[in-house]
């Protein structure tokens, strides 16, 4: 929000921003900063949305008597400003790559020797909002001794990169006495910074006339989005003389410019004019045709087809509007009225879609897919489909499957993640449909909330090898059904292999801070709960591969019944995925789950002693007093049976382990609760009877035993009757 000078050219040097969300609210933030002169008189300010929470604002500043262009990166959701960055000279040109995540990029105005100087820079870091250069180079304009570079235009790429077109015009100072009839006086060409390229491409002739033109001049150039490459409008201003009348007049047509990414020009016509304005301005939409935008009094709009033919008038904004923006995906204009009384008014007016598409993916060149948007998805699905509208050929782009997170201030996990010729995906049979596999691992996580990101060049076009629009993110959302049972399993534990590298920074640092690490890192991308995820520490080196170390994890079964979670040989297998398909996964981007060894299966192996050391502990205890018992009862008495002693114990040891199953997990098992009470109860029940028969029995025929009874303790018969089945060798 500018605050007025007295000049209505200039504005107050101070940072207010006015920030409107997605459902209308209106955030206001006021910033301890002040902007430098030459920022706001005149007005050079300008303000470029980047990320989620993060703008930037450029300027022109002064440094040492020299002009450059500065941004200053604002993070709104905390209303703080990070550090100022130099962007290049002051008459460059500063825009947001095409593909989201790939940064933004400075182009300076070319010099006299038509050099013009990049600059990439990424996006902000999503914590600190810092923002860095990452490489820099030069466009260079076509070394032509008789022309001379008249005018720019830099423009976006479909594949993220950028473009950037050079006007010359022939230089008449240097004609020869001899006119050539086939002199061309004005060429266009073009030249490409492709994504992760490190150089622009040598320039490309798109266009080239012998006529003697007042002048030529680029107005706008835009990628097509329908896999047609890229136009440019261009006025040409041109004096027509009527010999017969003796009169001339000077006209300014304009023309669509269409070409390839390989520098091949495509079409070129004339395109109409439906006002009496030689300058307007034309938009490309991005579901076909063109918008005329007239500028005078009010704010008039008119629809043309692909060639540029008139086809209706689309209304007008008043002159109470100040400002007008087009919401591209949508296919609306949004005008603004006048401030008044602390508030916005907003009108949005709907454009046809000329070429009767879906809007659903906001992709022009998308069908359908399957499965559909906001579908509920099985976890062992194979693949998901995308059908175009063109025959279309895999290429070097990527197509990536998040998972929301619960927390909207997180971050999406990625669960895969591919290029197009990766080998992965293949296209059908009708050269429409491209198939995408989908891992084991991917859709695992029942309740979640899932989508699929589709970059741009993907795919390209089989008739111009074009790359075609993806989709953006959350846009093709897909689910998972809430997980209504488990079936139970035991803790497992897994063994997993290290690369040589790992295995080198596993011998150089704290074995336990490599374990700790790389269990946060599992946990994060599995994901499940850190707890459930341990190691016992025990490393070796793998016999088959000397160089390589083994080490050795273990996966807890679940332990809150109050939450449905996968178990322990489900978390296993989710785990044995991802590792065998990391560098397609979250765990190739991790520093410590990077340096898995792929090429190693994750291998189940079960650690006895870790696992039962309690029950072995007590067991020997309990073995070591049982020889002692059975030691000292034979020195006293040699001729009794003294092995009672170890089937004692026995019996009572059977009899607490199976009651301790009853007890503690046979609710891991409830299909088989009942038969499990019956085979624990009825054994008991039958023993005890049988135990009551053979003691009465005794009492009434053996008259020893009847004394004996009487002249006993109430522990002692009590145990008789418990082991009534070996009582005659007591």
């Amino acid at each position: 929000m500018a605050f007025e000078d007295e000049k209505p050219e200039c504005m107050l040097p101070y940072l207010h921003l006015r920030l409107m969300d997605k459902t209308g609210r209106i955030k206001y933030m006021d910033f301890n900063y002040t902007l430098p002169v030459e920022a706001v008189c005149p007005i050079t300010a300008d303000i470029l949305p980047l990320t989620k929470n993060y703008i930037m604002i450029t300027y022109i500043k002064l440094n040492n008597g020299v002009e450059g262009k500065y941004g200053i990166i604002i993070n709104y959701s905390n209303e703080s400003t990070i550090n100022e960055i130099y962007l290049g000279n002051a008459n460059g040109f500063v825009e947001r790559s095409f593909v989201p995540n790939k940064g933004l990029i400075s182009i300076e105005k070319p010099n006299k020797e038509g050099i013009a100087t990049w600059r990439l820079f990424s996006l902000p870091d999503i914590t600190t909002g810092e923002v860095v250069e990452r490489k820099n180079g030069e466009f260079h304009a076509p070394n032509l001794l008789s022309y001379t570079l008249v005018d720019s235009l830099n423009f976006l790429l479909t594949d993220g990169g950028f473009g950037f077109m050079y006007i010359l015009k022939y230089d008449e100072t240097k004609e020869s006495s001899v006119i050539d009839p086939n002199l061309q006086y004005w060429r266009v060409y073009v030249s490409f910074l492709r994504e992760s390229a490190d150089s622009p491409t040598i320039p490309s002739l798109v266009y080239q006339t012998t006529q003697k033109l007042n002048n030529l001049t680029s107005k706008s150039c835009s990628v097509t989005y329908n896999a047609e490459g890229y136009v440019c409008i261009m006025t040409l201003n041109n004096t027509i003389t009527n010999i017969k009348k003796n009169k001339s007049q000077t006209e300014i047509n304009y023309y669509q410019l269409r070409f390839l990414s390989t520098g091949a020009l495509e079409q070129l016509n004339r395109i109409s004019n439906p006002t009496n304005n030689t300058d307007i301005d034309l938009e490309i939409l991005y579901y076909g045709g063109f918008l005329v935008e007239n500028i005078y009094d009010a704010m008039d709009f008119y629809l043309l087809d692909n060639s540029g033919n008139y086809v209706q008038s689309q209304g007008y904004f008043g002159p109470e509007f100040f400002h007008f923006n087009m919401f591209t995906l949508n296919n609306t204009i949004v005008g603004i009225k006048n401030q008044s009384n602390n508030k916005l008014e907003f009108l949005l007016k709907s454009l046809p879609i000329l070429n009767n598409r879906s809007t659903d993916y906001y992709s022009p060149v998308i069908e359908t897919t399957n499965p559909a948007i906001n579908e509920v998805v099985d976890p062992s699905i194979k693949e998901i489909i995308i059908k175009y509208t063109i025959p279309v050929k895999l290429s070097t782009a990527n197509v990536s499957i998040f998972q929301q997170s619960d927390d909207p201030s997180k971050q999406a996990l990625l669960r895969q993640t591919f290029s197009g010729d990766y080998k992965l995906c293949t296209v059908g049979s009708d050269n429409y449909t491209v198939h995408i596999p989908i891992f084991e691992s991917t859709f695992s996580q029942p309740n979640s909330s899932y989508y699929v990101l589709v970059d741009n060049n993907f795919v390209i076009s089989q008739e111009r090898d074009e790359p075609l629009m993806g989709i953006g993110n959350k846009i093709w959302m897909l689910s998972t059904e809430p997980l209504k049972t488990v079936r139970y399993s035991d803790s497992v534990t897994g063994l997993l292999r290290l690369n040589e590298e790992g295995s080198l920074k596993f011998l150089q640092m704290n074995h336990s801070v490599f374990f700790k690490n790389m269990i946060r890192e599992f946990s994060k991308t599995i994901p499940v709960a850190e707890q459930r995820l341990s190691t016992s520490g025990r490393w070796q080196y793998d016999p088959t591969s000397p160089k390589k170390i083994l080490l050795s994890f273990n996966i807890k079964e679940a332990k809150d019944d109050h939450a449905i979670e996968p178990n322990s040989q489900t978390v296993f297998e989710i785990l044995r995925t991802l590792i065998k398909q990391k560098r397609f996964t979250a765990l190739s981007s991790n520093e410590y789950t990077s340096l898995i060894d792929e090429s190693a299966p994750l291998i189940m192996t079960r650690n006895y002693f870790e696992e039962f050391r309690l029950l072995i502990i007590i067991f020997t205890v309990g073995l070591i007093v049982l020889i002692i018992l059975y030691i000292l009862a034979r020195r006293k008495n040699p001729e009794a049976k003294n092995s009672v002693i170890f089937e004692t114990y026995f019996i009572i040891q059977d009899f607490a382990v199976d009651l301790v199953f009853v007890l503690l997990k046979v609710k891991n098992t409830p299909h088989l609760k009942i038969p499990t009470m019956i085979f624990f109860i009825l054994p008991i029940v039958i023993n005890i009877l049988f135990a009551i028969n053979i003691f009465v029995s005794e009492m009434a025929t053996n008259k020893s035993f009847s004394n004996w009874v009487k002249g006993s303790t109430v522990l002692e018969v009590a145990l008789n009757q418990k082991y009534g089945a070996s009582i005659h060798r007591i």
